[in-house]
Order: structure tokens, then C-alpha cells, then sequence
């Protein structure tokens, strides 16, 4: 099976989509060459294998809700809620 990473996803992230759990990350990162640290880029394909499911009941939660998590953070300052009144001034 494939999966597309979205903005903001993690290979931790995609593992609880498709696994069911954390646990799976590394099987998940062994499955297409990468470090269980490397970045994914939105867009980039992963492979998975449905016998490798950890947790059944989480991953078909997450595949009937539709819920693709996304724990990555980017910060840009110009959609900052904050004013100018705050520096780094300590």
C-alpha cells in the first residue's frame, strides 16, 4: 500500500495513521530506506504493508475518519499572532 505525506507529517505521524502506533515507525522507516528522523517533504510516497498493522482498531479509526495527523510545526513570523511588542529580550 501507499501513502502520501501531507505538510506537517512525520514519519512517527504516518506510522500511527497506517499502523495504529508509534511502535511501527521503524518497520515504516525500514520499509523505504529512511531514518526514523528524516524529514518527509508534502508530497513524498511511503510504502507500507497492511500485515504489518500493530494496533487494527486505531488504524481503521484513523482510515474512517479520515484523520491524518500532523505533528510538525513550522513558525513563520508573518502569520504570528503576536505583535511586535515582544522580542527576545530577557
Amino acid at each position: 500500500m501507499k501513502v502520501v505525506a501531507l505538510d506537517g507529517q512525520s514519519l512517527v505521524d504516518i506510522s500511527i495513521q497506517v499502523y495504529g502506533s508509534a511502535e511501527g515507525v521503524f518497520i515504516l522507516a525500514r520499509e523505504n530506506g529512511l531514518e526514523v528522523t528524516d524529514v518527509l517533504k508534502p508530497g513524498q510516497v511511503l510504502e507500507y504493508s497492511t500485515g504489518n498493522v500493530i494496533a487494527k482498531s486505531i488504524a481503521q479509526y484513523f482510515t474512517t475518519k479520515k484523520i491524518h495527523p500532523a505533528t510538525g510545526v513550522s513558525f513563520n513570523p508573518e502569520e504570528s499572532v503576536w505583535e511586535d511588542m515582544f522580542d527576545l529580550t530577557f
